[in-house]
């Protein structure tokens, strides 16, 4: 079996996973996930429902790293969990609030992300985005479920780690961080390690 650190540092090709690129067309995309299943996006089953809603669409690829409070370089430790995917799968709003911050490409750890302040204080961060949907701005509102990027490879992952970093911090953006695994409705097609 492969360790956590193995899968994000380049197992995704040990499982046989293929990176498949996102194809902008130009069409209109969905902005929502919520609702009933539709006829291109079938219902997702989830593990245990009641939870926040998980921050990026499941398929074609979801690998879930167990990885929060991790050692990282510098004694820093791993303030959110990793979602491993494939290049542009859609990420998404997981509660009602505000874009309080961007971060771009160059941005050294993070790459392209989105800081997020709920309606209820909450602060959630997503990073290493590959994109950002389009139309959206730092002070802009956000529905939950509405689509605010794609998942990428940006910061410091490395070329072809496409993944989803994100953090939850109950006491808003100054806030500790908190484990996000145990609070997330998990998909069933999605595997924890």
């Amino acid at each position: 079996m492969l360790s956590r650190r193995a899968l994000l540092a380049g197992g995704a090709a040990a499982l046989g996973s293929t990176v498949v690129a996102r194809q902008r067309t130009g069409a209109s995309t969905p902005t929502s996930i919520e609702g009933a299943a539709t006829a291109t996006r079938p219902a997702v089953r989830l593990r245990r429902s009641g939870g926040l809603l998980f921050p990026m669409t499941p398929t074609p690829r979801c690998v879930v790293l167990n990885n929060f409070g991790d050692p990282r370089s510098g004694g820093r430790f791993h303030e959110g969990i990793d979602l491993l995917a494939t290049l542009g799968q859609e990420v998404y709003a997981v509660a009602p609030g505000v874009l309080v911050s961007q971060a771009n490409a160059t941005a050294s750890l993070s790459g392209n992300a989105w800081g997020h302040t709920a309606d209820d204080g909450q602060y959630y961060f997503y990073a290493h985005l590959s994109a950002f949907a389009d139309g959206l701005s730092v002070g802009d509102r956000v529905s939950r479920g509405q689509v605010i990027g794609y998942v990428g490879d940006t910061g410091n992952p490395g070329p072809g780690n496409h993944h989803l970093h994100f953090e939850v911090h109950p006491g808003g953006m100054r806030s500790a961080a908190v484990d996000p695994l145990p609070l997330l409705d998990i998909s069933f097609a999605c595997t924890i390690y």
